[in-house]
This record gives structure tokens, C-alpha cells and sequence, in this order.
């Protein structure tokens, strides 16, 4: 999806959502970074110290999940949603996602870029 606005990053095992992992190891993941606070079992937001975030963890099959309130065993996917702008270092975002990514063992996409590529693989 692309906004102006917004920027879209998934972090997940491949483009087929082919691995899950027990729940509590992502979200102690996610916490230990320091830079998210856990809003609902499935949604975390940035802490003060932090740029502007929203992140939706989820079991999905096509990429496409919903949030609710039964608890999730595993999850397959890590949905970011984050500020985008000229005034906005991205790298500051895609650090802190691309340890996650790598103490899971997983990947970091950008959904869109600006010139319509979808699925781009973001490397160090």
C-alpha cells in the first residue's frame, strides 16, 4: 500500500508467510528493543523515547489477518505501519527492524516504494 503519509513494512519468515513462532518470543522481541510499549496482545506502539509507530502482529495465510480479541498461539507476521517524510531518517526505523528480523531469523519488506515496486527486501 502507498501513501504519502505512511510507510509500510512487514517483517516475516519469506514472501509465503511459510514459518510461524510461539507468541511470547516476539512480543518479548519487540519489547526488549525499547522502543515499543505493548498496546493489546496483538499491537504494540512506539514508547516516548521513539519515533511515531503502529505494529499489528498476526497468523495470516495471503498477508491478509485481523485483530480481535482471542489471544494468538503463533504468528507469522510483524505488520508496521510508520511515519514517512523528507524530515524523516528511515534508517532509524529499519535498524531496529532488521534486528528483530535477524534474532528471528526472518526477513524486512517494504511493501511499496514511491515508484510502485512491491515486496522489496531490505538488506543492511
Amino acid at each position: 500500500m502507498w501513501s504519502d503519509k505512511y510507510i509500510y513494512y512487514n517483517i516475516q519468515n519469506d514472501l509465503d508467510f511459510s514459518q510461524k513462532v510461539e507468541v511470547e518470543k516476539v512480543v518479548q522481541l519487540l519489547l526488549d528493543t525499547n522502543c515499543l510499549v505493548q498496546e493489546h496482545h496483538q499491537s504494540f506502539e512506539n514508547s516516548d523515547n521513539f519515533l511515531w509507530l503502529d505494529i499489528t502482529i498476526a497468523m495470516t495465510e495471503n498477508g491478509n489477518f485481523k485483530v480481535d480479541n482471542k489471544p494468538l498461539s503463533h504468528v507469522n507476521l510483524i505488520s508496521i505501519v510508520c511515519s514517512k517524510g523528507d524530515n524523516i531518517d528511515q534508517s532509524v526505523y529499519t535498524n531496529v527492524f532488521l534486528n528483530i528480523a535477524e534474532k528471528l531469523n526472518w526477513k524486512l519488506f517494504l511493501e511499496e516504494d514511491d515508484f510502485g515496486n512491491e515486496n522489496i527486501e531490505i538488506k543492511r
